[in-house]
């Protein structure tokens, strides 16, 4: 067999230190965003590799690589050794030194690739040491002007047409590895036995740092994985084991970070969820931690940062599960990201979205953008120098700077093959509309469900949503046409100053140097709901429990005492304790909760419905961890309210109240599921789950800035039924964050913290 190297990193563990310096004669003569913060850490816990005084600077950090050969470890345990794949680029597979023992020789689950000699390079941070790192992406293809790639959007690939095709599964087994037996309308997740056992894991390694690029030509502040924009791709097979080594390297200023796997189900791993006060502590700056969890659902989906509204910095990227598919298709294009993306630092929006001037919320976006590319018009700047701030007495070093025309995103179809699109909206408020021109869409999955294929012209998503379309090209081998997304509605749906964003489709003849064409053949309405519920089903049908209780949930905006606006849920806004994870106190039968915890014990019920009624004329796409959730009826009465934000009274909002839930079921023998849903302005929603995860699981609005205002809260139930979370997994990450809050002041947690 051929030989192939893979490479692979793990970064040791850093601290901090104060800025330098140098550093801090960056920061402009400005008076400090006056917020409050926060610090929940009475205790100070330091690593056993520090004393009181240790700080380590990241950026003394340099890299060198060593050689572990693993020739002997596979062919004594007969590993089948298929990692990288026929795959043209660099994806990121990684191994840390220390796990290679027990890679090969305790667990069950070992790495697969099929080559007879494999060398792993281990990137190991010393003091001493330089050594580049690997490489960043080359190609012919990569754009150079007026923008090059490296400042658009880093060592990124995503939209270019250096961006090869993903495959159908991977591995080279002439046959899906999940097995033929397995298909959408006769497997399902819900049913354990279902679930594939591969005896695969694929291994990553990520490192969370600051950088500066201009995915549209306006320079901003962003946090990126890898160092690029979209992060890397995480793929596995359906049933495979994925471990992601996560590496905090946030500085000027630090700031925790955790990643969320976004709606796997960590039936068998609740402390894997990447939440916050959840099922771990953050991830402190210098430090890393490992997840390791089980690809229990297929289809398309993302990871992103879960820690404040860190991801709409740029912490994300996509995650693609290979699984049966409800139709065939030729190729698989991957992922079509579609965001919403805003010109100044998060931390900066965040304090207008729980701020006191209601003219700031919600923040509107500054542009729309599709894997991570996109342009502005720089006549018009978006922001002036003085709202750049980092943290609340951090100001950034940016000044407005703008390239008009930068490289928009390109994708590569074969005329007469029909694709695969991976759509997920991963930005921080906006619904999308999503079209192709002169191409009609058929929908095979949304939100990891497969569903009885249908036909459309445009696909909406509210954030976190996804949904999987095939499209088949047309018999011209030389066009050139558009891919459209669009965020409109204006505020009620989240909508961007400037709305309208395309990307490029070149078929195999076309010239990319040219511009297409083509004119957009959709009409796209206002409103910001998905496809009707009549219109989607589940290819694998599953009626709902019919032994249900309701809990009724009412949404507002409202003041609090201090002058600032809260999202809540039945008057009750959400905030964390970083430094307190749920799940272990839950887990030991603690079951007293803070009330701004926001948590709901539906103890040991079996099934339970929430009445969501949403009494603002904001769109709120809700999102839960843990569950696919049935959605019984979702609606709206145009007669209810308003979709503007004008009614006001002194003080605060004042809002019509929404419209409410008869109790009519739509497909009531198998209704739609999915993870994620659009509560209209002034709607309503139903949903039902099914208590079979026992944990400790966030229910909350997917916008950032929503999130940030309180608007989510926690699920807890069968207490008893959580799995043995193993010994010293909840240290992993609290003894560092501890340590951290302590001995470096308080955490400048300004929003709800999750």
């Amino acid at each position: 067999m051929r030989s192939k190297t893979l490479q692979f990193a793990a970064l040791a563990a850093g601290a901090v230190a104060a800025p330098s310096n140098n550093q801090l004669s960056g920061r402009r003569d400005r008076e400090a965003i006056q917020r409050r913060q926060f610090s929940n850490s009475t205790t100070t816990i330091a690593p056993s590799s520090y004393d009181s005084t240790t700080t380590l600077d990241l950026s003394s950090t340099n890299t060198v690589y060593t050689t572990v050969n693993l020739d002997k470890h596979c062919a004594d345990d007969g590993i089948d050794t298929q990692l990288k794949y026929e795959r043209k680029f660099y994806f990121g597979f990684k191994l840390k030194l220390k796990q290679l023992h027990d890679i090969f020789k305790q667990r069950s689950a070992p790495v697969t690739t099929s080559v007879s000699s494999l060398s792993v390079y281990v990137n190991a941070a010393t003091s001493s040491a330089s050594s580049a790192p690997p490489p960043a992406p080359s190609c012919s293809l990569l754009p150079t002007a007026p923008v090059a790639n490296q400042e658009q959007a880093g060592d990124s690939t995503w939209g270019t047409l250096c961006q090869p095709y993903f495959p159908q599964w991977l591995g080279e087994s002439p046959t899906v590895p999940w097995g033929a037996n397995r298909t959408v309308n006769t497997s399902d997740a819900t049913v354990a036995n279902d679930i594939p056992i591969t005896n695969v894991t694929r291994y990553y390694n990520f490192t969370v740092s600051r950088s500066q690029i201009s995915p549209d030509g306006v320079l901003r502040d962003v946090i990126l994985v890898n160092g690029q924009y979209p992060g890397p791709a995480i793929e596995a097979n359906w049933g495979d084991w994925i471990e992601v080594l996560v590496t905090n390297n946030i500085s000027d200023p630090y700031e925790g970070t955790a990643l969320h796997w976004h709606r796997q189900l960590q039936k068998t791993t609740p402390w894997e969820d990447g939440v916050p006060s959840a099922g771990q502590c953050p991830i402190a700056p210098g430090h890393s931690y490992t997840y390791r969890y089980q690809a229990e659902v297929h289809g398309t989906s993302w990871y992103h940062a879960h820690y404040s509204a860190q991801f709409t910095a740029g912490v994300m990227g996509p995650m693609v599960v290979y699984g049966p598919s409800s139709l065939p298709y030729d190729i698989d294009v991957g992922p079509v990201m579609l965001s919403d993306w805003y010109h100044i630092p998060y931390f900066s929006i965040v304090a207008d979205a729980v701020g006191t001037n209601y003219s700031l919320i919600p923040p509107t976006s500054d542009s729309v953008i599709i894997n991570g590319r996109g342009q502005f018009n720089c006549s018009n700047p978006s922001y002036s120098n003085s709202s750049e701030w980092l943290a609340s007495n951090l100001a950034s070093n940016i000044s407005w700077t703008c390239v008009d025309e930068a490289p928009l995103a390109a994708f590569r179809f074969q005329s007469g093959k029909t694709h695969r699109l991976r759509l997920m909206n991963t930005g921080a408020n906006g619904v999308q509309k999503f079209s192709v021109d002169y191409h009609n869409l058929t929908v095979i999955a949304v939100d990891y469900v497969p569903v009885v294929p249908y036909t459309t012209s445009v696909v909406t998503l509210g954030v976190g949503q996804r949904t999987d379309v095939l499209v088949t090209a047309l018999d011209t081998p030389w066009a050139s046409i558009w891919m459209r997304s669009s965020a409109p509605g204006g505020e009620p749906c989240g909508g961007s100053k400037n709305p309208d964003a395309v990307a490029a489709i070149y078929y195999e003849q076309a010239d990319p140097s040219t511009t297409p064409s083509s004119t957009s053949w959709v009409t796209l309405s206002d409103d910001c709901i998905n496809d009707p519920l009549n219109l989607t089903t589940p290819a694998y049908a599953i009626k709902p429990s019919n032994d249900s209780w309701t809990q009724d949930l009412s949404l507002t905006l409202a003041l609090n005492a201090t002058g600032d606006f809260e999202f809540r849920m039945n008057d009750q806004s959400w905030r964390v304790n970083t430094n307190v994870p749920l799940l272990p106190q839950v887990a030991s039968g603690n079951l007293t909760f803070e009330p701004e915890w926001n948590v709901y014990n539906f103890f040991d019920n079996t099934s339970i419905i929430l009445n969501i009624t949403n009494n603002m004329p904001l769109v709120h796409p809700f999102h839960m961890h843990g569950h696919n959730f049935y959605i019984l009826n979702v609606g709206d009465n145009s007669t209810t309210g308003s979709n503007n934000l004008d009614k006001r009274q002194q003080g605060g909002p004042q809002f019509e109240a929404g419209a409410t839930w008869d109790g009519t079921v739509i497909n009531p023998s198998n209704p739609m599921r999915r993870d994620g849903i659009l509560i209209p302005p002034y709607g309503f929603a139903a949903i039902q789950f099914e208590l079979g995860n026992p944990g400790v699981w966030p229910f909350h609005c997917h916008v950032a800035w929503h999130l940030s205002g309180g608007q989510g809260m926690s699920i807890v139930y069968k207490v008893d039924e959580i799995p043995a979370i193993p010994e010293g997994m909840m240290d992993q990450t609290c003894v560092d964050w501890n340590w951290f809050t302590a001995n470096h002041g308080p955490v400048d947690q300004i929003d709800s913290g999750a």
